[in-house]
């Protein structure tokens, strides 16, 4: 899904990804859960910036650190309707009121439910090869901006400064120009385009193993998520005994 930023929430985003594709990696490597549904973003960025920022910030934007405790501490909110909060669609103009008065107190129980339990500072490329490698998606903030043209190997190049939060979703360590796979959805499908490799989805683009590396040392902002506090999937799973038993 594609939820487009409209205010300086990239932070939000970012970390609602990351915990979606967390939740995806634990249940296809065989976890006993469930799908949840989306990730918000508005309660990840007013939670970074007031409940662990305190509030510090008077205009748009915040720091991965303050992120990576939130969703650590405080956990995560699913986009459907939690009680007179209607999380189904993205309001940036939602996300820029929590951003300054911090999530409503009655949210907080629900998204403590569903924590990630580990963070880990990565500041390195190996670390984040390593760390997508095990399942754990890596979230990105840094000032290393990036054209909007793939190259014929679906690489992008470094040419500009962003202030920006994104996410490392994949990496290809075989390949003749090793590198990670970085997710900026939150600025839609469109804004990148250009050949692709390994059937990515749009919105992404690969980034060679050195400018990864210099991206993560120079602004070490960037954090794994591992451990989602999912959602348990109870259905019950047939064993030959219950086949046997049938017939018997």
């Amino acid at each position: 899904p594609f939820y487009i930023q409209t205010i300086g929430d990239c932070v939000g985003h970012g970390y609602a990804r990351g915990a979606m594709l967390l939740m995806a990696s634990e249940i296809s490597m065989g976890e006993r859960e469930k799908w949840g549904g989306d990730i918000a973003s508005e309660d990840q960025y007013g939670g970074g910036r007031v409940e662990i920022g305190g509030g510090r910030l008077s205009g748009d934007g915040s720091l991965g650190s303050w992120n990576a405790r939130y969703v650590n501490e405080y956990g995560t909110l699913t986009r459907t309707k939690h009680g007179r909060h209607d999380l189904r669609r993205y309001s940036g103009q939602r996300a820029k009121a929590w951003g300054r008065s911090g999530v409503p107190d009655e949210l907080e129980p629900i998204a403590r439910e569903h924590p990630v339990r580990t963070v880990t500072l990565v500041d390195s490329y190996e670390d984040a090869r390593d760390s997508i490698y095990a399942g754990y998606p890596v979230v990105v903030c840094s000032a290393f901006g990036f054209n909007s043209r793939r190259d014929r190997e679906g690489f992008l190049k470094h040419n500009q400064t962003w202030y920006h939060c994104m996410t490392f979703c994949a990496m290809d360590d075989q390949y003749r120009r090793p590198g990670l796979l970085l997710d900026n959805t939150s600025w839609g499908p469109d804004w990148v385009d250009g050949p692709k490799r390994h059937d990515q989805p749009d919105g992404t683009g690969w980034v060679d193993a050195e400018t990864c590396d210099k991206m993560l040392r120079r602004d070490p902002d960037s954090f794994a998520l591992s451990g989602y506090e999912g959602f348990p999937d109870n259905s019950k799973k047939l064993q030959m005994s219950d086949f046997l038993n049938v017939f018997s």
